[in-house]
């Protein structure tokens, strides 16, 4: 059976419960879930210095983590994507990024519905990124924190329905992102109360990794030269590192 690791990049217990919980529900018996919280950083991710800080805590997260044949990082600025896939032994999938991708599908015209207007270029960012900007009607950002979201979703749901509702009339969105760890599985929630497909971004990055193609186990590289020093790094995360400093420079 597949096993895929949710890694939730801030360290509130609370949405890595939210997160493995309907991560669970959607791979039903297709995937063993493990989700995992980030070893340092903040409770929730609303500005850059959080980002920048969670990129490392997910880099720390890829190396502790047990064998798996998909990571997937779950916040919406998808903080250390890049640099995650360049040294992971797994397909490494960010939220933001699959749910941008699942929502411009076949050419369709979308929005996004979110939380944390400070973020807004690093979302502009990623939609150039992700290939949809071209189909990026608008950006929405609801009124609150990302932990009140988490902790009481019933009381932005009425918010939620209304800011789909403009993007749809005003924008002409043929489908909503809800962007962030908080919205999995929303689509539950407003079921009947939005006129276009509702998508969250665990649900199209979880099903992105069900579709990944069965990956031969990583071939271990041999012992090459001497790790550099470095100061501050999990011994697991620079061995990573010096691993693909090693592959590197064999050509």
């Amino acid at each position: 059976m597949r096993r895929i690791l949710v890694i939730n990049p801030n360290t509130s217990a609370r949405i890595t419960t939210i997160l493995t919980a309907e991560a669970r529900r959607i791979a039903d018996d297709a995937a063993e879930v493990e989700g995992v919280t980030a070893p340092f950083g903040a409770a929730s991710i609303e500005s850059r210095a959080e980002l920048a800080i969670a990129a490392h805590a997910v880099l720390e997260a890829i190396a502790a983590a047990p064998p798996c044949d998909a990571a997937i990082v779950a916040a919406f600025g998808d903080p250390g994507l890049d640099a995650a896939a360049e040294i992971a032994p797994m397909p490494v999938i960010g939220l933001a990024h699959a749910g941008l991708q699942a929502s411009a599908a076949d050419g369709r015209r979308f929005a996004v519905v979110t939380l944390g207007r400070h973020l807004r270029p690093e979302l502009e960012r990623a939609a150039v990124a992700a290939g949809v900007a071209d189909r990026l009607t608008s950006i929405r950002f609801l009124d609150g924190g990302v932990l009140d979201l988490a902790h009481d979703r019933e009381r932005f749901l009425d918010a939620m329905v209304a800011a789909a509702a403009a993007c749809v009339a005003e924008e002409g969105a043929e489908a909503v992102l809800f962007g962030g760890a908080p919205f999995a599985g929303v689509g539950r929630d407003l079921a009947g109360r939005v006129a276009v497909p509702v998508l969250d971004g665990l649900t199209c990055a979880v099903e992105a990794a069900l579709a990944l193609p069965r990956a031969a186990p990583p071939v271990s590289p041999p012992p090459s030269a001497v790790m550099k020093p470095g100061i501050g790094l999990s011994p697991s995360l620079a061995g990573l590192i010096h691993a693909l400093l090693a592959r590197r420079s064999r050509g």
